[in-house]
């Protein structure tokens, strides 16, 4: 027997496999857990007041510690003096950069860490 008979016999041979038809996958939308929420800018008393009374005042990599409402309410009072709006990605850089800059002045390493906690607490609350 040739081959042609023995494909005829087991049914025509190899069959083509069906296309596959691509579907783009849902994306999921990120919710913005920043104090923006959604908005490009919000009034700086509006920022301070949800950084104030933040009902998960935690640091990111500080192993579950929190900062007390007093911190915060420091934190709110240094925001403000970078204008009556904080916008979306604009101020952020210059923010961080003084406080890096007053970090690196502090004097004693207990100084140093207070002020990486703020940094860490305000990059996520800036959505940074």
């Amino acid at each position: 027997m040739a081959i042609f008979d023995i494909k005829k016999i087991l049914g025509g041979g190899m069959k083509k496999r069906p296309e596959k038809k691509l579907t783009p996958s849902p994306k999921e939308e990120k919710k913005d857990t920043s104090i923006f929420g959604g908005k490009k800018a919000i009034p700086m008393r509006e920022a301070a007041w949800k950084i104030r009374k933040d009902p998960h005042p935690y640091i990111p990599g500080a192993g579950g510690a929190i900062l007390s409402e007093k911190e915060r309410t420091d934190i709110a009072k240094r925001l403000s003096k970078y204008g009556s709006y904080l916008e979306k990605g604009a101020e952020h850089s210059r923010i961080f950069k003084e406080l890096y800059k007053e970090k690196a002045k502090a004097p004693t390493r207990a100084g140093k860490l207070k002020i990486d906690r703020e940094i860490r607490y305000l990059k996520e609350k800036l959505g940074e």
